[in-house]
């Protein structure tokens, strides 16, 4: 039976942030994704993604106890098109009435699945009360997926990061939603922010944000370096790429990792250090 995750909600009243996790159709390790309740005064929903019934009911209790503590919900905001975040967000416009806000790629991506009633993009802001410290300002950051957006408060450095960073384990990279060297880039660019708190789709809220991206960075670029290492002048499908340069990854998730080694190859690939062969094995270039 699905159930609401048994972890209490981490709220701090005073931010306006709200994180629930509910059990979710994700992959391992995770098990649930956040959804984010931002704004003192107004409150956006951010990733209702369950698809069964009882962390669907979570959801809409926790949309309820905040009207019904004199907030008013505004919308319902998608980071991005992946499944495990959007699978409540229809029914959740249906019980409620809010409108879906999401990126105009991530709008054209879902156009078979919902509709996106107003779209977000760079420099848009939402706001949660009149207070210069609860204006969230979306940031258009691709790499992980197309359209992907995160929630930035800047006075208290407060981030809702959606799949950039995950409180455990890492972040799959799969073309054609995912582009290596952007996501990297998209990570160096939240560092800088240098945000105080991060609220990850999946898992924990991080405390030490900057440690955590910087990390992230290094692990990717030691990764390539790997990949790199599993390249000669003889052509290599890319399972067995993946089994030289993810020794450390069981092989059962092999077929993930294979999709993270691909974004790895294509970066290559564009900076002129591989090279696929028309059957799809690659060299070094």
């Amino acid at each position: 039976m699905s159930r609401a995750s048994s972890q209490p909600p981490s709220t701090r009243p005073s931010d306006g942030l709200t994180v629930l996790p509910l059990s979710s159709p994700t992959l391992p390790p995770a098990t649930t994704t956040n959804a984010s309740f931002v704004g003192r005064r107004d409150v956006w929903v951010v990733d209702p993604a369950p698809l069964r019934e009882a962390p669907r009911q979570a959801l809409l209790a926790e949309v309820r106890a905040h009207a019904a503590a004199g907030r008013t919900p505004r919308g319902i905001v998608l980071t991005h098109h992946h499944h495990d975040h959007v699978g409540a967000a229809s029914w959740l416009r249906e019980e409620t009435g809010l409108p879906i806000l999401a990126h105009p790629v991530t709008a054209s991506l879902l156009a078979d699945r919902l509709t996106v009633d107003r779209p977000l993009v760079e420099g848009d802001a939402l706001t949660g009360s009149e207070a210069p410290d609860d204006r969230w300002e979306v940031l258009h950051t691709p790499g992980h997926a197309p359209g992907h957006i995160c929630l930035w408060e800047p006075v208290r450095r407060l981030l809702v990061a959606g799949d950039m960073i995950a409180a455990v384990g890492t972040v799959v990279i799969a073309p054609p939603d995912g582009h290596m060297a952007t996501y990297i880039r998209q990570l160096e660019r939240l560092a800088a922010l240098r945000p105080e708190r991060l609220v990850p789709a999946h898992g924990a809220v991080v405390e030490d944000p900057v440690a955590r991206l910087e990390f992230y960075v290094r692990h990717r670029l030691e990764r390539e370096g790997r990949v790199v290492d599993a390249l000669d002048d003889d052509p290599i499908e890319l399972m067995a790429l993946t089994a030289r340069s993810y020794p450390d990854v069981p092989r059962a998730l092999h077929g993930l990792a294979s999709a993270s080694a691909l974004a790895h190859l294509i970066k290559l690939e564009e900076e002129g250090r591989a090279r696929r062969l028309a059957d799809g094995r690659w060299v070094r270039s």
